[in-house]
């Protein structure tokens, strides 16, 4: 059969088989309408090639119609656009219209070329299907390729989107829609699209949505949805409205965050936790970035330091430390960004107050997910009494130590020297005139040695009595009225300060009165003329502190280290045992005991002993 056109000539050069013959004879009367027109026209069935007009096979590069008739359609057409086609000709065979679709369709050199294909709807019993191909220009294979890949896409990612209107029914809905969906996608258009939202949560969205139609402004919420197999999940979505001609729809992506949700509950359950044990601390925690400032304060700094978190905060790291630690701390600081390895430190920072609180720091590096440091953390103990109390122990021991020297040596001496005075008294009666002045010079050296022993007895077993409540500021007025003949006979003012009437503590009443006389007269004899002695009493929740200032000549700093050193004395008469007896009797009520002083500036003495009842 040959058909002879203008354009091409169509033949078969190779003689059909029986059953295509009979096949092709079986074309209507429309397809022969199309064999010496310009329109391509392809004819299929069970998925071969029937028929292809002349046109349909110059399009695809082909001369002879036998080269195609009876092969598999699947050799010409893309195989990624088989599912459409399949569907496009059970459409036609039911004879339902599937609308114009630009396919992929190979040609006879192996290339591709992008054609539009219009089935021809015809309902038959023969299971045929017709359509007109043409090949499209480049602009509308790239908008049908634009399509395709939309729809590649939508197929495929887990985020729902979907279209709505004013009323929020479904426009249009993405393919990943079907994990909620209850019937067909197709079945959703025109729906709710909060059906499936949960029932606590469905006033919430639909407020929300009203927001989005009122205010046109974009917005993210969070609620929860049912999937087709009753699990509840959190879902995040984002809509945002779209104009077109004066109407309004509205986008919204969604995506299944519940994974997403539990974390961030579980960090921030994790967060609470760790927030209460901060704010519950007793231990000062500090983070410093790596410029060196604070850019957290734990608010324990309020309780340990005095100072507010917003005090601390935004400077640098080294505020508030001790003068004589600063360098100290600097270095650490330096070693720890360094190594990046945990350092620990003690040092010293003032108080908001003015006074010193020792401390023990260890500082530690923070990373971030990559491992990389971002941030230092220091966590900071008050040693403040640990080491006060180690001191005391150190004392007691030593004062223990010296007690049991001094009590040896005062019962050797103490028994020959009662024999010696003895002897002297009887030598005295019989003693000439000339000797009297001999005797007087012995029975002073006899007494100034009892007065050693004495000191000695004193310091290894003071006079003992019992442990009363007793008024401070009664007992240290009794020290003043012993001292007030030798302080007026220099013209010395001795003045009490106390901002309570009255401070009560419990101790041995004749043992710490003897410890005020003995710092006060060390105050008086280092006053030469018109001096003054002020004594400050202050009472807080644990302790009574007691200071006491002279304004006389002062010691020198290595003399100063060596104050409460038996036999040590800066008195021309003093036998060095005053300041020792007296820090061992501080030291056994608890308190503690410290001494300032500059030359010319005079001396403070500072004196901490606890409340009544600690």
């Amino acid at each position: 059969m040959t058909y002879n056109k203008n354009y091409m000539t169509y033949r078969s050069s190779s003689p059909p088989d029986n059953e295509r013959i009979e096949e092709r004879e079986k074309v209507t009367n429309l397809v022969k309408y199309y064999e010496g027109s310009t329109t391509a026209l392809v004819v299929q069935k069970n998925e071969k090639w029937l028929y292809l007009n002349a046109a349909a096979l110059q399009l695809l590069g082909y001369s002879d119609a036998y080269e195609l008739e009876g092969k598999s359609i699947w050799e010409t057409i893309h195989p990624i656009e088989k599912q459409k086609v399949i569907k496009r000709i059970e459409a036609s065979i039911n004879g339902v219209n599937p609308g114009a679709l630009i396919q992929r369709w190979r040609k006879k050199d192996g290339s591709f070329v992008s054609v539009e294909v219009l089935a021809i709807p015809v309902e038959n019993f023969l299971g045929q299907t017709s359509a007109i191909i043409k090949e499209v220009d480049q602009e509308r294979k790239n908008v049908q390729d634009m399509y395709d890949h939309y729809d590649l896409i939508t197929e495929n990612m887990n985020e729902i989107i979907s279209l709505l209107d004013a009323n929020g029914r479904l426009l249009y809905v993405s393919p990943s829609y079907r994990k909620y969906a209850r019937n067909r996608i197709e079945d959703e258009i025109g729906r709710s699209s909060i059906r499936y939202v949960h029932e606590e949560d469905v006033e919430y969205v639909r407020a929300e949505f009203a927001k989005l139609v009122d205010s046109r402004e974009p917005l993210i919420i969070k609620y929860r949805m049912k999937r087709k197999d009753g699990v509840y999940r959190y879902i995040e979505s984002q809509g945002t409205c779209i104009l077109n001609e004066n109407e309004c729809s509205y986008v919204v992506v969604s995506r299944d965050v519940t994974e997403k949700h539990y974390a961030e509950m579980k960090l921030q359950l994790n967060e609470k936790k760790h927030r209460m044990i901060l704010e519950h601390s007793n231990d000062l925690i500090c983070m410093m970035n790596l410029e060196g400032t604070s850019v957290y304060a734990s608010p324990s700094y309020k309780e340990v330091l005095g100072y507010e978190q917003e005090e601390v905060v935004g400077k640098d790291i080294l505020t508030f430390i001790h003068a004589e630690d600063f360098e100290k701390c600097q270095k650490a600081i330096q070693t720890l960004t360094e190594t990046k390895q945990p350092i620990t430190t003690v040092y010293r920072k003032v108080h908001a107050s003015g006074h010193n609180v020792i401390l023990e720091a260890k500082g530690m590096p923070v990373t971030d997910g990559d491992g990389q440091v971002n941030h230092f953390v220091f966590i900071s103990r008050d040693i403040t009494e640990k080491i006060q109390l180690e001191q005391y122990r150190e004392n007691i021991e030593k004062l223990a130590l010296i007690g049991d020297v001094a009590a040896g040596f005062a019962h050797e001496v103490r028994n020959p020297l009662t024999s010696i005075k003895g002897f002297m008294k009887l030598l005295a009666k019989e003693q000439r005139e000339d000797d009297r002045m001999y005797h007087q010079i012995i029975e002073g050296e006899l007494a100034k040695i009892e007065e050693v022993v004495n000191g000695f007895i004193s310091l290894a077993k003071p006079e003992a009595s019992e442990v009363a409540e007793v008024s401070l500021l009664k007992l240290i007025k009794n020290a003043i009225n012993v001292l007030t003949p030798q302080a007026a006979s220099k013209n010395i003012r001795i003045h009490i300060s106390s901002q309570l009437k009255s401070i009560v503590i419990r101790c041995q009443k004749n043992q710490m009165k003897q410890v005020f006389i003995n710092i006060l007269k060390n105050a008086v004899e280092a006053i030469e003329q018109d001096g003054q002695i002020n004594i400050l009493l202050e009472e807080n929740c644990n302790d009574v502190n007691i200071e006491i200032h002279d304004n006389g000549v002062g010691i020198e700093e290595e003399r100063l280290e060596r104050i409460g050193v038996p036999f040590y004395t800066n008195k021309e008469k003093g036998i060095g045992l005053g300041m020792t007896v007296s820090n061992k009797i501080i030291s056994e009520h608890k308190g503690s005991l410290r001494i300032e002083s500059k030359p010319g500036e005079g001396t403070r003495v500072y004196i901490q002993l606890p409340r009544k009842g600690n």
